[in-house]
C-alpha cells in the first residue's frame, strides 16, 4: 500500500512539474509589398464599360514586420482566390490566401479580404490559419491599407491595427 501511495505522489508531482507551454500577444506593425507574378496568370475581369482589367492571380510577398521579421520573399506569396466589381461601391473585392515565411523558414498562413478601389487606394482585413515552426498554433487578425502604383502593380500594404497569439 505504501508502494502505490509513492507511486501516486511521483506520478502527480510529474504532471505539475512539466512545463507548461507559455503564449504571447504582439500588435502587429509592419508594411509589405506584394509584386504582382506574370507567371500565375491572371483573371479577366469585366468592368461596367466593358472594358477587360486583368487582375494578377498571384503576388510575391516582401517587406517586414514585428511578428515575422525581413520576409523571405523567395517563398512568401498572396494567392487571389476570386476577384469582382463591387456594383455598390465600384471597388475590385478580392478574397485571398496568404503564406509567409521568416528568414528561418517558419511560416504563417492568412485568409483574407479587400476592396481595390479606383484611385489606388484599399483596404484588407486578414486572419490567421495556421502556421508552423515557432508560429505553430497561431491564432490573430490584422487591417491593412492599400496603395497601387498604377504603373507597376505593386502593392504597398500597411498594417493598421492587428494582434497575434503564439508560443514563445
Amino acid at each position: 500500500m505504501r508502494t502505490l501511495q509513492l507511486i501516486a505522489v511521483l506520478v502527480l508531482f510529474s504532471f505539475y512539474s512539466c512545463s507548461k507551454e507559455e503564449w504571447q500577444t504582439v500588435n502587429i506593425t509592419g508594411t509589405y509589398s506584394n509584386t504582382p507574378d506574370v507567371t500565375a496568370g491572371f483573371y479577366d475581369v469585366t468592368l461596367p464599360n466593358s472594358t477587360i482589367f486583368k487582375a494578377p492571380k498571384r503576388y510575391k510577398v516582401g517587406g517586414s514586420d514585428n511578428l515575422v521579421g525581413e520576409i523571405d520573399e523567395s517563398k512568401s506569396f498572396l494567392d487571389v482566390k476570386s476577384v469582382a466589381i463591387n456594383p455598390l461601391t465600384g471597388a475590385f473585392d478580392l478574397t485571398y490566401v496568404i503564406t509567409i515565411y521568416d528568414k528561418s523558414g517558419n511560416k504563417v498562413d492568412y485568409s483574407g479580404s479587400a476592396q481595390s478601389y479606383a484611385n489606388g487606394t484599399g483596404l484588407s482585413w486578414q486572419h490567421f490559419t495556421g502556421g508552423s515552426g515557432k508560429f505553430d498554433g497561431i491564432t490573430g487578425w490584422s487591417n491593412t491599407s492599400i496603395v497601387t502604383n498604377p504603373a507597376t502593380g505593386v502593392h504597398t500594404v500597411t498594417v493598421k491595427e492587428g494582434q497575434a497569439t503564439y508560443k514563445k
